[in-house]
């Protein structure tokens, strides 16, 4: 820098050598509390952040890049070597597939109480098959595709252990009212309504 004096010059390289420090030292702050021992770029941005200071904007690279040298005509460059492609491998290979954009598609499960026949829904089960499930919930584990699958495998190992303990399910009672219950309903009902003889 020309024109200044030598006094404003050592004021100007004490405030840098200071403001160097003070970053220098604010970085290695964020790199510590990272539990880290090599510095990287984030830490100087994060300290610049900290001091109020537009972060640095520029290369970064998570591992070591290594740079070439290369000097002539009284000039030093540092470059990246860029690997040579050939343009005729390019061209000529064949096109990656075109990834399938993704879509969403609605239908309806059940209108109006009723499932419609469509791909996306289960097939419908009938009346005689839920009532065996209802009864037998075990009973899907006896046949042959539960038998080729892991579970399958485990519980026939479990059928040739000896079983001490029968599981017993229980029909689905009927749900009757007594007499005293039938009585009180009447009332009430008579009641609330008045009587069917009237």
């Amino acid at each position: 820098m020309g024109g200044i004096s030598e006094e404003a010059a050592r004021e100007i390289a004490e405030e840098v050598t200071y403001r160097l420090r003070q970053l220098t030292q604010d970085s290695a702050k964020f790199m510590h509390h990272g539990k880290r021992a090599k510095l990287l770029c984030d830490d100087v941005d994060q300290a610049l952040r900290m001091t109020g200071q537009e972060p640095l904007y520029g290369f970064q690279a998570g591992e070591h890049v290594p740079f070439r040298f290369a000097s002539g005509g009284g000039r030093e460059l540092h470059f990246l070597e860029d690997k040579e492609l050939d343009l005729t491998e390019l061209v000529s290979a064949q096109l990656p597939k075109i990834p399938v954009s993704a879509s969403i598609r609605a239908h309806w499960l059940a209108i109006d109480g009723v499932q419609p026949a469509i791909p996306e829904n289960p097939p419908p089960q009938s009346k005689d098959q839920l009532v065996a499930d209802s009864v037998d919930p075990a009973a899907k584990l006896k046949s042959g595709d539960a038998r080729d699958n892991k579970l399958g495998t485990v519980l026939g190992t479990l059928h040739k252990m000896k079983t001490v303990e029968t599981v017993n399910v229980k029909q689905l009672a009927s749900h009757e009212l007594s007499v005293e219950q039938q009585l009180y309903y009447k009332e009430i009902t008579e009641a609330c309504v008045g009587s069917d003889e009237a």
